[in-house]
């Protein structure tokens, strides 16, 4: 994972002769027809005298024997004129975790007569053969053998190309420090491809072949690997391209052959060797920050690592994922949904679609100039190959990308098998500095940093994936964990909200986690947000619930933040007392809005009770009538400080008092209201009301005492003299009826519009109170209105 290059290597590469680049606006390697490149130093037999079959090259850790997939021991497969690969009667035999392959094969070999070509025991334990129909019976009836699946042929998702890095931030990037100086990225990426050539620009760190028995051929003849590995890692040079990951260590995993065609089980093969190598200086890690996988075939997600739909695929990589490796992926390059290829539709990888990007900027200025997949794309805009849906994570640019090719050369290519490895690249960076970050945490932290600052409304599907940047992408940054009250005091059988606050350093952004120690029994302590991620999360609340009969005395809670390994911590001190909540006195008003009958509805309010360890939980509500006992209790939660309730309106005298408890369960002693209500008609017969202007006096069965007084002559009034605490008017609604002018103490205080359907009599159209009793003088006039201006009058009611 994390070791120095060793010089004799970087002396190979840098003793290699050096290709000119070309220009991408030449067509002549973008063309999808064109014949690979030839690579004189790529040959096998040039390959194999530079490397002996037994070593590897300086630096490289050496494979344990037992778990290198075992040479073919049958011939190798035929291929056809486009050198695919024939897949018939070769299968992957799936074993059972617990089974022990040796035994299994000895077992089959004695009495079936089967032979392995390889044997796996990291990315899935099993082996590949050549079988017959009968042979093939005798493993499925084996109770050891999980399933027998089928080879299939795999290829490559597009024609090889190169990337170019400034759309994605990578010059900004304190990480990548792209300044013409080969400083290289401190990674191990894993090409899983059509091999690698060694090349100039290029930290080729060695490699293994699954496409034919001599497992040091991982050279690359076709030139899909080599372009791959250079958008991941291209060297900070002076001279060809740069990747993402500059000078990164990029590792051959050879499962096409030449033609850029393999089988399943030589990915299969790839990804077990890929797994079993150990980082050379603590053998407890993997030696791979990342995979990048380029590579597609038909599949679909089973959401169980390959367990129902019997995939050896998905089995392998959810091994290899488990085992700290972040794997990325093509999307493929269909025009369709993700979900139909494999391994784009897993959940365990980084799946990439691809971006149609012509000038590296962002904007979308740099028109349609790429020409690839016989077509242009326009600038920033999903790529008309790409496949598409809720399976991808991330976009990339994938259009017309340079990038390192066989013979110490360079060229274009188009599609999603371009815009992966800029992600992979990603994935090293973000290792390097972070090499406990686990796939899924590498996931998010490139997503997050991710921006939708391209033409999204062209995506196909309404998942909108986040474009790939890396410019704010510095070392790992630091964290603290503290908490915003010093001195939290609470009582037993009450809620106590604690800030915890997190303090960022300004290159850290990854999710912090938190976990609350040294609760005593029966304590819970949950936060609003267990985990924050991004520059600005700063800060949660803890809810501590303290259980009645707690005793008094302080206690001492732990918050510890957890990232990547690492972790801080805060001790947060409680006091658990003893107090009783303050309860305030209430007061009773008039509303409008209710109907008079024998008794008119009146609103009972007080302000909230206050406790100085708590929050308030309960309240309740008592009535005394003429002076007697208090009684008619009414509960309450902590949340009501008002209450609807009937007087009679005949000079019954009402007090209130409330009292408040908190979530402790302590109560307050009652309060009582400052003073009685009681409320008194003055009917629109009373001599206390004075007319002025055309009133009609009628009789109305539904009215307060049968009577009511109406008047369609606009300007009429109807005044009335008070000494009071509060006032209301009770009139009829109809449908027909206009507006009266409300006016108080000789200001006009409101024009009411007395239609309404359907129609309503006794209602309290209006009310005003006063918190002491007063001489005020109210006055009703027609005010006219639509479908006629004829009001009418019920009563006042008259609060003291």
């Amino acid at each position: 994972m994390r070791r120095f290059v060793a010089l004799t290597l970087l002396a190979l590469l840098i003793g290699l002769p050096v290709g000119a680049p070309v220009s991408a606006a030449e067509p002549s390697s973008s063309d999808p027809s064109a014949s690979p490149s030839s690579d004189p130093s790529a040959d096998p037999s040039a390959t194999s005298s530079s490397t002996p079959a037994t070593a590897q090259p300086s630096g490289i850790p050496t494979v344990d024997p037992s778990i290198v997939p075992a040479p073919a021991v049958s011939a190798q497969p035929a291929t056809d004129a486009a050198g695919r690969p024939d897949p018939s009667g070769r299968f992957l035999v799936m074993l059972k975790s617990n089974a022990n392959v040796a035994t299994v094969l000895d077992r089959h070999a004695t009495r079936d007569k089967i032979k392995a070509d390889r044997t796996f025991a990291k990315a899935m334990r099993g082996f590949t053969s050549k079988l017959t129909g009968t042979q093939r019976r005798a493993l499925q009836a084996d109770p050891n053998v999980l399933a027998v699946v089928p080879d299939e042929v795999v290829q490559l998702t597009a024609q090889t190309v190169p990337t170019g890095v400034s759309r994605i931030g990578t010059k900004l990037s304190p990480i990548a420090a792209i300044d013409g100086i080969d400083t290289r990225v401190d990674a191990d990426v894993a090409i899983v491809d059509t091999g690698i050539a060694y090349h100039p620009d290029l930290n080729v760190a060695g490699g293994y072949n699954c496409s034919t028995s001599d497992t040091t051929a991982w050279r690359d003849v076709e030139g899909h690997g080599t372009h791959v590995a250079g958008t991941v890692a291209a060297l900070d040079n002076n001279f060809g391209v740069v990747g993402v990951a500059p000078g990164a260590r990029v590792w051959a995993v050879k499962i096409l052959n030449d033609s850029g065609y393999g089988l399943l089980s030589w990915y299969i093969c790839g990804l077990d060797w890929v797994l079993a190598q150990r980082d050379p200086n603590d053998s407890s890690r993997p030696l791979f920050e990342a995979v990048n996988m380029s590579v597609t075939k038909d599949g679909s997600d089973d959401n169980n690592c390959g367990a129902t739909n019997a995939d050896p695929l998905h089995a392998a990589i959810c091994r290899v994922v488990a085992g700290g490796i972040t794997v990325v992926a093509a999307a493929a390059n269909d025009s369709s949904y993700a979900s139909l290829r494999v391994p784009a539709s897993y959940n365990e990888v980084i799946t990439v679609s691809a971006l149609a990007d012509t000038d590296g900027l962002r904007g979308g200025l740099g028109g349609n100039a790429c020409y690839s997949w016989g077509g242009y794309d326009k600038d920033d805009t999903f790529a008309d190959f790409s496949n598409f849906g809720g399976d991808i994570d991330l976009i990339a640019p994938g259009k017309c990308i340079l990038s390192t090719r066989p013979g110490n050369t360079y060229g274009i290519s188009s599609g999603t098998s371009m815009a992966a490895p800029a992600v992979t690249g990603a994935v090293a960076l973000y290792k390097s500095s972070r090499p406990n970050a686990t796939p899924a945490e590498v996931k998010e932290a490139l997503q997050y940093l991710g921006t939708l600052d391209w033409k999204w409304s062209t995506d196909p599907d309404s998942t909108h994936e986040h474009l790939l940047d890396v410019s704010k992408l510095g070392p790992l940054g630091t964290f603290n964990v503290g908490v915003g009250s010093s001195n939290v005091t609470g009582e037993a059988g009450g809620t106590m909200n604690v800030p915890i606050t997190l303090t960022r350093s300004s290159t850290f952004f990854e999710r912090v986690k938190f976990t609350v120690t040294n609760l005593p029994a029966g304590w819970t302590a949950p936060l609003s947000s267990p985990s924050l991620i991004g520059w600005t999360s700063n800060s949660t609340l803890m809810h501590v619930n303290i259980p009645l009969g707690t005793p008094l005395g302080r206690y001492t809670l732990q918050v510890v933040g957890t990232n990547q390994g690492r972790s801080d911590s805060v001790n947060v001190p409680i006091t658990i007392v003893s107090d009783n909540p303050t309860a305030n006195p209430p007061a009773a008003f008039l509303t409008y809005g209710v109907k008079l009958t024998t008794a008119v509805p009146i609103r009972i309010s007080w302000p909230a009770a206050t406790d100085p360890s708590s929050t308030i939980g309960a309240y309740q509500l008592q009535t005394s009538v003429n002076g007697g006992a208090y009684g008619n209790t009414v509960a309450l939660d902590g949340a009501t400080t008002t209450w609807l309730q009937p007087v009679a309106v005949n000079g019954t005298t009402y007090r209130y008092q409330v009292r408040a408890q908190d979530t402790a369960g302590n109560w307050s002693p009652w309060v009582q209201a400052l003073a009685t209500i009681r409320v008194s008609a003055v009917d629109d017969r009373s001599s206390s009301v004075v007319y002025s202007g055309s009133w009609t006096r009628t009789l109305y069965t539904y009215a307060w005492n049968g009577t009511i007084t109406r008047s369609a002559h606009v300007g009429a009034r109807a005044t009335l003299t008070f000494s009071g605490r509060g006032i209301a008017i009770v009139a009829p609604r109809t449908p027909t009826r206009g507006s009266i002018d409300v006016y108080l103490d000789g200001a006009l205080i409101k024009t009411i519009s007395l239609k309404t359907s359907p129609a309503l009599t006794r209602q309290v159209i209006i009310t005003r109170g006063w918190t002491t009793v007063g001489t005020h003088t109210i006055a009703l006039r027609v005010h006219g209105g639509s479908p006629s201006s004829l009001v009418e009058f019920d009563t006042f009611l008259v609060e003291k």
